[in-house]
């Protein structure tokens, strides 16, 4: 897959994966697909709901861009991540950047990461939102007001 990334040892990120490789996702042990990406984005598979749920995985689209993103939106993507046998899932968009974004505010919210711990683990990673990013203030205000790590 496109810039696949094993984050944790249950969450992988990637961009758009290939028919095949929805396909494929079952039987390397994948249980959830999660979809960032917008019907009107160049390259979605317009299938893909249906390709993995044939292959017997839980899908869930969850378009995300800077102009959409908000608390509705992360709060369905933890959701979905917290949601019994979720794991282990692929996470993609269409590079896998906003994949590694909405997975760091996983990490950062079940952490208890302040906003320097989710920067600094997410720039060890790969995956922090860079600064100017269109979503470096919404990862920062979101874990600001929600993780535990900034309330101690």
């Amino acid at each position: 897959m496109k810039n696949a990334s094993q984050i944790t040892e249950n969450i992988l990120i990637s961009g758009q994966p290939k028919d095949i490789e929805l396909q494929q996702l079952h039987e390397k042990g994948y249980k959830t697909v999660i979809n960032l990406r917008g019907e009107e984005e160049c390259g979605v598979i317009g299938n893909e709901e249906r390709i993995v749920e044939d292959a017997g995985l839980n899908y869930a689209s969850i378009p995300v861009s800077p102009q959409t993103i908000n608390e509705t939106k992360v709060g369905r993507f933890l959701q979905t991540l917290a949601t019994k046998d979720a794991l282990p899932a692929v996470v993609h968009c269409g590079g896998g950047g906003r994949a590694g974004i909405m997975v760091l505010l996983h990490l950062a919210i079940t952490q208890k990461w302040s906003v320097q711990q989710a920067l600094a683990q997410g720039e060890e990673m790969g995956i922090a939102p860079a600064p100017g990013s269109p979503y470096r203030k919404y990862f920062e205000e979101y874990v600001r007001s929600h993780s535990a790590g900034e309330r101690r």
